[in-house]
């Protein structure tokens, strides 16, 4: 017996005969299943060192308090550089004078480079009296650099020896007392007199200061 199995076009319409029509039916639903990935239920930000080891995979899902965890891990992993301190600048001052024996004068007269007349002749005899010329001390007009303490003064002339003629020791801001005797302060000893000009009118001030300077010859 022949086989009755065929699939030529030809002899499948001898069998065939009526038309057939497609119709779509609305009340079958067709469910198309598509394998779901995982989200992450939180945003997390990427990050910045590139290092993502401590971020979770695909597959797992993060809370809210895992994630900042996460973040406080990676700000505690950031190195802060030290911060350097400069050094202050040196301040420098215009002098007279060659202070190689580490004297420093400090006048205080804003209308003269350093004093009146009688002023002037005072300081001669001052320096004089203690074996001073000029290249020995720096004489400074400190009504030039107001506000300059002694730190600063200290830093840039060294001096062994200060006088100070109508500077305070509050301008200078040491902590001292002016009693008419010699301050030491750290290496240097410190004289303390009247304006040059009103010294040279005042006899008690300036028999004061011969006493001191005498200490210092």
């Amino acid at each position: 017996m022949e086989n009755q199995v065929t699939n030529n076009a030809n002899a499948l319409r001898l069998f065939f005969t009526e038309e057939v029509f497609l119709v779509k039916d609305e009340s079958v639903e067709i469910v198309h299943h598509v394998a779901a990935e995982p989200v992450l239920s939180q945003f997390v930000t990427e990050n910045k060192s590139g290092d993502n080891s401590t971020l979770p995979s695909l597959n797992e899902t993060i809370s809210a308090s895992e994630v900042v965890e996460v973040l406080q891990v990676q700000q505690e992993s950031v190195e802060i550089p030290p911060v350097i301190a400069l050094p202050a600048e040196e301040k420098s001052f215009k002098f007279l004078g060659g202070n190689k024996k580490s004297v420093l004068i400090l006048v205080n007269d804003p209308q003269h480079d350093v004093s009146t007349e009688q002023g002037r002749e005072l300081l001669r005899k001052i320096v004089k009296a203690v074996d001073l010329g000029t290249a020995d001390f720096a004489l400074l007009n400190y009504a030039h650099y107001s506000g300059v303490n002694f730190v600063a003064l200290h830093q840039f002339f060294k001096p062994i020896i200060m006088l100070s003629f109508g500077v305070e020791i509050a301008d200078l801001e040491l902590n001292y007392e002016w009693k008419n005797e010699i301050i030491n302060h750290e290496t240097t000893r410190i004289i303390f007199a009247p304006n040059l000009h009103l010294l040279d009118s005042d006899l008690g001030a300036k028999k004061q200061l011969w006493a001191n300077l005498q200490k210092i010859k």
